[in-house]
């Protein structure tokens, strides 16, 4: 029955309007909140919620969210003591995808299909293209990208100094400008929540176009 409600509600929503509604969450534990672009207040985030362009999560110490892209099925799940605001400007096929990150750990798992998709935090900017990394920010530390798979661009904002991140490499970049590089320590990655779930689920989402077509996006996430 829960998982009917959970469909509807996402017909409901959005079947009156989709132009700013670029993401659904998938997973939610423990403390974890969502400022809506425009309020000033925080409410709990729930599984299923639609993300729109300049909506802000806050993850408490036990906190974990994961949230996919309606338009590729990228996803981004967000650990504990993170906040993050997710933008998106859509186009006629695809969501130009940009992640304001003032502090926390984050991976990203980006489809191939679409490399349009950039974080940015206090010290750094990382350019995505079609991979899959944790990235770990701290106001006074800096930033640090393990890479997983495919290449990432980080620049630090301060100098431009840039590297290049790829599989089994991690990449810094420190707030007084310097970047570096050097292979992964394998303890350093960070636990992924998700890794305890079996199987696959499924979301239906009912989509009206600006002349009023019909279209269901189906999407499989693990």
């Amino acid at each position: 029955m829960k998982y009917f409600k959970f469909i509807l509600l996402i017909s409901i929503v959005l079947s009156i309007s989709y132009g700013d509604k670029i993401a659904v969450t998938t997973k939610v534990k423990g403390d974890v909140e969502l400022m809506k672009i425009g309020s000033k207040n925080y409410l709990d985030l729930n599984p299923g919620t639609i993300l729109s362009d300049g909506d802000k999560i806050r993850t408490g110490k036990s906190g974990f969210a994961a949230i996919i892209f309606i338009d590729d099925k990228s996803t981004l799940k967000i650990k504990e003591n993170s906040e993050v605001v997710i933008t998106g400007q859509r186009t006629a096929a695809s969501i130009s995808k940009k992640i304001n990150m003032d502090s926390g750990t984050i991976r990203a798992t980006i489809t191939k299909q679409n490399s349009d998709f950039v974080i940015q935090t206090p010290t750094s900017v990382a350019s995505v293209k079609g991979t899959d990394f944790w990235m770990i920010t701290d106001p006074i530390t800096g930033d640090q990208i393990l890479g997983i798979e495919g290449i990432i661009g980080l620049v630090n904002i301060e100098t431009g100094q840039a590297v290049d991140v790829t599989e089994g490499m991690t990449g810094s970049s420190t707030p007084d400008g310097q970047t570096s590089i050097e292979e992964t320590d394998p303890n350093s990655i960070p636990d992924d929540p998700s890794d305890d779930q079996e199987g696959s689920s499924l979301i239906r989402i009912y989509l009206e176009g600006p002349n009023g077509e019909q279209k269901v996006l189906i999407i499989e996430y693990q």
